[in-house]
């Protein structure tokens, strides 16, 4: 008999196990459902049809997408990557010239298709819309390979093929499908029985790991697993074999990157230089909903590794190299997760429930506004909510029925452990695919034998674990709402700013409204849009709406009380308002209100400087010390006034005996008005300009506070060239202006 012919013989399904509960199966309905369901699983035409289906969801959510924002003008990761890409593509084949900061795969394989191809982003979508259905394809011999079933296979693929989530991934400029074919392939041959597929196997593997980098522990777990097995060949000498042939792959695809970044910068860098940046951002950073935010860090692949770096830097006062600026930040988190365990519990408890849940966290763009556009990604298909408890249920009935299955369990634990110190976003958990498809395809056919068995204790049970599993993955608390809420709400703005740059301003500003909506107050820059929108359009009552709620909601901003003068001046030059008393009597308190700012020839009573007494300096010393040493400030002071000039000196000894660093300390190139300034450049300033603000208080002074001052200092130079105001450096947050006693 051939070897191929024995080998089907072991392929035949096992038997049915037996279920206590379970009454005599009877012929009747469910069990010519079940027979025509078994029947159907195992046709040679459906697994070609689901190919078929997947690659046909994929390609229709491309078509849709096509045009729509975030797909032609590329952000964050995928800006970054493509970016990387060309550049790898235009020459620089190394890849830069530190040690890689994100995986670097992907931007590889980008690279790769543009110098071949040239750079097409559609070229880009088709064939990872292949890949998805190559994965599809790959995990129908994962669940084949493992139960011996060709109707496990099947229905893995069809889970795989019908999973919207990867749908829109294989469709976005993004590594999740590159790795998930990888992992996925990696996978099929691991459970092969020769010393040639563990080696293939660890060189797919060791390619997802330069995907996906804490991969990297499951080539560890994989190895023990070959290291430990007690099988044919039983021998230890045989298990090191086949658990080295798996690590050679493995290593040697690793040893790339690792070869690569010691060759660049003499250090020993496996694959990124980013692991104690993520631990930080996941321990200090993470705001506890899905989401982080940093004080000194812009969201960006394009500007993190430096600004990491730069702080790490101003706070031990001398140069980082690449690891250990890693180094510093993995030790200031485990500083920050030794003085509060109970939080650290507290993350990982959510970050736990973000892995496994319905809600598609996301670090780039809402899958829910992409749907917006695209009609394959409303579908009422599979989600991750609906997955998991099928998994649950495959991963408990066939615990028993082999090590394979057991193995498959033990990879989403470890990977999903590996996630919880760290944001968990959804992407991320996209990787176990293959494993949980495989575990909730044994569910499936479990539940499909047990109603033709009648088993109803086993699917009693079964129905208290998957309505359990099912609260825990469907259910939605209300941080979760809010957080959902939030990524929706950046997600419509960003769309809408895409929009106004492609002259698309009808769509901007549904898309701006969707996103007041959602958070009016989390949307304030969406308000203002739409008030400079509709003021352009003249509809003055809309353009007051918002340019009113924005004040209410910013009342120091000096962007918002300027926006107000322009849309009363206009509306004074609209004949519809020329005449209007009401008009002149709001622009009249406009125009008062931005005397406010920087410039202006009043000064508000209550902004005095005053003496600064010991009591004074003692305060101000006391609260400036409970920021980071080397902690920045930029003075400013009216070199017209000794007391603007005294003061500023003052305040120069006190920020410098709190260990802060003295950015700059300039005269202003016009007379300032009496008082203290504190001006912040963006919106949202870091916390140690807060402090500033708050030590200026405790000291008993009065100092004037407003925020966004970088964007209303450039809106007057575009209306006025010489308009007498403050000008930022690149780096600089924000500015304490000096100017003389009231």
């Amino acid at each position: 008999m051939s070897r191929k012919r024995k080998r089907k013989e072991k392929q035949e399904a096992p038997p049915a196990p037996v279920r206590r509960g379970a009454t005599p199966a009877q012929p009747g309905r469910s069990g010519a459902v079940g027979s025509a369901v078994d029947r159907i699983l195992v046709a040679r035409w459906v697994l070609p049809s689901i190919l078929v289906l997947s690659g046909v969801l994929r390609l229709a959510n491309i078509a849709f997408l096509r045009g729509t924002p975030f797909v032609d003008e590329l952000q964050l990761d995928h800006a970054y990557y493509d970016e990387w890409a060309q550049r790898i593509a235009g020459g620089d084949w190394t890849g830069g010239k530190g040690p890689f900061w994100v995986d670097p795969l992907y931007a590889y394989f980008l690279a790769g298709l543009y110098a071949v191809f040239g750079r097409s982003l559609v070229l880009v979508r088709v064939v990872q819309a292949f890949f998805g259905v190559a994965t599809c394809y790959l995990a129908a011999l994962l669940g084949r390979r493992i139960s011996g079933s060709a109707a496990v296979g099947t229905l893995t693929a069809l889970l795989i093929g019908l999973f919207i989530p990867a749908v829109y991934y294989d469709g976005t400029l993004e590594k999740t499908s590159l790795c998930l074919v990888l992992v996925t392939g990696a996978l099929v041959l691991y459970f092969g029985s020769s010393l040639r597929s563990l080696l293939l196997s660890g060189v797919a593997l060791g390619l997802a790991v330069l995907s996906r980098g804490n991969l990297l522990l499951m080539v560890v777990l994989g190895a023990a697993a070959l290291a430990s097995h007690r099988a044919v060949p039983s021998s230890l000498r045989g298990r090191a074999v086949r658990a080295g042939a798996f690590l050679a792959g493995a290593l040697a695809m690793i040893g790339l990157a690792t070869i690569r970044n010691m060759a660049v910068s003499g250090e020993f860098i496996p694959t990124t230089a980013n692991f104690g940046q993520n631990l930080y951002v996941g321990q200090v950073c993470a705001s506890g909903d899905g989401s982080y935010s940093c004080p000194f860090l812009r969201p960006d692949p394009q500007f993190e590794e430096g600004d990491f770096r730069t702080e790490a830097e101003r706070r031990v006062q001398h140069p980082l190299t690449a690891a250990e600026t890693s180094a510093y930040w993995g030790r200031e988190a485990m500083k920050a997760m030794s003085a509060d365990p109970s939080a650290v519990f507290q993350r990982a408890g959510r970050n736990l429930r973000l892995f496994f849940h319905e809600y598609e966290n996301s670090d780039n763009h809402s899958v829910d506004v992409q749907a917006e556009n695209s009609p394959v990604l409303r579908l009422a298909l599979l989600w991750m909510g609906q997955l998991f408890p099928l998994s649950i249920l495959g991963a408990f009935v066939s615990w028993r029925k082999g090590r394979p299955y057991r193995l498959l369990a033990w990879i989403v634990v470890v990977y999903c452990a590996s996630m919880l110190p760290f944001m968990v976003f959804a992407r991320y958990r996209a990787t176990v695919l293959p494993c949980l498809a495989v575990l909730a395809a044994m569910g499936l056919l479990w539940l499909k034998d047990a109603i033709r068995e009648r088993a109803w204790q086993s699917l009693a049970f079964a129905t208290v674990l998957m309505t359990s599993a099912g609260l825990f993955s469907l259910a939605w608390p209300a941080w979760m709402v809010e957080a959902h809420e939030k990524s929706m709400g950046m997600s419509f703005h960003d769309m809408g700013e895409d929009y106004l740059r492609r002259g698309k301003e009808d769509d901007a500003i549904r898309a701006f409204e969707r996103a007041v909506a959602i958070k009016p107050e989390t949307f304030i820059g969406s308000m203002r849009r739409l008030g400079d929108l509709y003021l352009a359009r003249k509809d003055y009552p809309r353009a007051e709406r918002y340019m009113l709620r924005v004040l209410q909601l910013k009342p120091n901003s000096p962007l918002a009380r300027s926006a107000r003068v322009q849309l009363y001046t206009s509306m004074l030059e609209d004949d519809r308002y020329r005449n209007d008393s009401s008009v002149k009597e709001k622009l009249a308190m406009a125009r008062d209100a931005v005397s406010g700012t920087a410039g202006s020839r009043e000064a508000p009573p209550d902004h005095a400087t005053g003496p600064l007494g010991a009591g004074t300096r003692d305060a101000i010393l006391a609260r400036l010390r409970g920021e980071a040493p080397g902690t920045p400030v930029w003075l400013r002071f009216d070199d017209g006034s000794q007391a603007s000039r005294e003061l500023a000196s003052t305040l120069r000894d006190l920020f410098t005996k709190a260990g802060w660093q003295i950015r700059a300390e300039r005269a202003l190139s016009f007379h300032s008005k009496p008082g203290l300034f504190v001006y912040a450049a963006d919106e949202r300033p870091p916390g140690y300009v807060q402090a500033v603000y708050d030590a200026l208080v405790a000291g008993g002074l009065k100092p004037f506070f407003a925020t966004g001052y970088r964007e209303y200092y450039s809106a007057q130079i575009a209306k006025d060239p010489g308009f007498r105001g403050l000008s930022f450096d690149d780096d600089q947050t924000y500015v304490l202006v000096v100017g003389p006693n009231a």
